[in-house]
């Protein structure tokens, strides 16, 4: 394993267990009602009868567009389009890392159609068009919370008029957030296992070449 490759397995590494750092200390279950935060910070306002997002989500997603946008070299789906809006289906740049093992590719390979899978889920509709996960992703990802584009924002604004969907939206758009976040975390547990792996074959060709006479 060279250096870069090296790098870029410590760097997804690091980038999983902030994600798994913001679950455990700002899950719902470990906060008071008025201030929930992290993955699930999503809850029920039954005097308003609306879904409210809390503020601290705001840092998971910092973190968590690092794994679907491909300048970091992380990115495990990407969420790029072509030209005519249309999703750029794309194998992750981690397969491109040479020199590791099958299991490591396989894992990821199959991370990628798990993600690519449960985003193509239609379970919404609006205007009588189906309202797809992976537009539900985008849509909150760059119509409100890390980046504003303009389609995107244009769309989130129409579903916000239409309170009981938003609030569906809303709650779906943290189920999915979740689902990849364990999708992540099974690549991190690959990566960890693939760096171990090759430190011991250093550490054996170093003993080797200090025996040898």
């Amino acid at each position: 394993m060279d250096e870069a490759s090296r790098t870029t397995l410590e760097l997804f590494i690091e980038k999983a267990e902030r994600l798994a750092k913001y679950v455990r200390e700002n899950d719902a279950r470990n906060s008071i009602v008025v201030n929930p935060g992290g993955l699930m910070g999503v809850f029920r306002n039954a005097e308003e009868e609306e879904w409210q997002v809390a503020s601290t989500l705001d840092g998971v997603l910092v973190t968590f567009r690092m794994f679907v946008q491909p300048g970091d070299g992380i990115a495990l789906y990407s969420l790029e389009r072509d030209s005519k809006r249309q999703p750029k289906r794309q194998k992750p740049k981690l397969l491109d890392i040479a020199d590791l093992s099958p299991g490591w590719y396989e894992k990821v390979g199959q991370v990628y159609k798990n993600i690519d899978n449960a985003l193509n889920i239609a379970r919404f509709s609006y205007n009588g068009q189906s309202i797809t996960r992976r537009e539900i992703l985008e849509t909150f990802l760059y119509g409100d919370n890390v980046h504003m584009n303009a389609i995107h924002r244009e769309t989130f604004n129409q579903w916000r008029r239409l309170p009981d969907l938003f609030g569906e939206l809303q709650h779906e758009f943290v189920t999915i957030l979740g689902f990849m976040f364990v999708q992540i975390w099974e690549v991190a547990e690959a990566s960890r296992h693939e760096l171990s792996l090759h430190h011991v074959m250093g550490q054996n060709n170093m003993n080797r070449e200090c025996s040898d006479p």
